[in-house]
């Protein structure tokens, strides 16, 4: 047995809890086909045959959500005690593999997109028939992800208004994307250094802890590590970082390789094609999902708006991800993936699962 991965955006997440908890307004729509899918998805989940793990980007997301211990509850129910891997971690796994051949004189690696690599807890274990979970309370973390979330927000937002303002190609944006690997990471290690400084200087010991532990600075302190244990001198570790942050073969990152490309997609749309409204503050988190786990799931439920930029040419041609990719636009392709699960089920299995579930 072998359980597909699938990765829900938080807005699928919600609608299904609404769903369940009966707090769904009918009025706003979709309650049919909400319904059926949470009904399909239990019914998949029961019959082993799929998991919906969460991830860091779910849980920031929930955190800020009024109804944060419950919705929080209702998404582990659909993980069968799995997660996946921190979107941080996945990269920074990801650039190491690239220091490593960079180190020995090979070009970049051939990368292995196996799902359970991505994923903490055991993929195809049958789904226990009870679940013990504690009511914590984030509230304690909630304010310091809205900062994060809008400083990330306001900064996005100076991008965007300035694609509107100079109206670069999409050739152009990728270029700048695809090429600025090493600028990119040099400017976020100095930023983090830079808040961390900040925090010391007014005596915020909780802040600064926080921003010690920024992706930037955590990634630079591996790649000393890494370097420092290949030879290389300790007063020479800054600046062989630094090199390799420059290395072009990194621009091929997965990670960073997907990003760009959905960089430029979306200011084409900004541009091009007249997008008055902004794009929302969980771009970057639909971006970094994405970006991230795309490779890796077999489908992926997202922002309608983030699917439409994978249809469209060069990123349909060129990302070649893995997942299958849906949304609310293409609901009942959704529904009929799900019910192809259900039909796959094998009989031995099924009747194990009706025999412990009662389904």
């Amino acid at each position: 047995m072998s359980k597909k991965v699938v990765y829900l955006d938080q807005f699928a997440i919600s609608e299904i809890y609404k769903v369940k908890s009966g707090r769904r307004r009918a009025q706003s729509g979709g309650q049919a086909f909400w319904e059926e899918v949470t009904a399909q998805i239990d019914r998949a989940c029961l019959l082993q045959q799929v998991i919906f793990p969460g991830s860091n980007i779910h849980r920031d997301e929930t955190i800020v959500s009024p109804f944060a211990s419950d919705l929080a509850l209702a998404h582990e129910m659909l993980s069968g005690d799995v997660s996946f891997a921190n979107f941080e971690h996945i990269e920074q796994r990801q650039v190491l593999d690239y220091a490593k051949t960079y180190l020995n004189g090979r070009a970049a690696p051939s990368l292995s997109f196996h799902v359970d690599e991505v994923l903490e807890g055991a993929r195809n274990d049958w789904l226990p028939d009870m679940h013990i979970t504690t009511d914590m309370d984030y509230a304690v973390f909630a304010n310091g992800i809205r900062r994060h979330r809008d400083e990330t927000d306001a900064s996005c937002k100076v991008l965007w208004q300035r694609w509107i303002r100079q109206k670069p190609t999409f050739n152009e944006v990728f270029s700048h994307e695809f090429n600025d690997f090493g600028n990119a990471k040099k400017g976020a290690l100095k930023y983090a250094a830079q808040q961390a400084q900040t925090a010391l200087q007014s005596h915020d010991t909780r802040e600064f802890l926080n921003r010690l532990s920024y992706p930037a600075l955590e990634e630079f302190n591996q790649l000393k590590q890494l370097f420092r244990d290949h030879g290389i001198a300790e007063r020479e570790l800054a600046s062989s970082v630094f090199a390799f942050w420059d290395w072009p073969e990194n621009r091929n990152m997965p990670t960073h390789r997907i990003s760009a490309y959905l960089f430029a997609g979306l200011s084409r749309r900004l541009v091009s094609a007249g997008q008055k409204k902004l794009p929302s503050k969980g771009m970057m988190n639909d971006i970094r999902a994405i970006s991230t786990y795309g490779p890796y799931v077999d489908a992926m439920f997202i922002d309608k708006g983030c699917a439409s930029l994978l249809s469209e040419e060069p990123l349909r041609s060129e990302l070649r991800l893995k997942a299958e990719i849906f949304s609310s636009t293409s609901g009942q392709a959704f529904l009929q993936y799900l019910q192809r699960l259900d039909d796959e089920t094998p009989a031995n299995v099924r009747r194990h699962a009706r025999e412990i579930y009662g389904i």
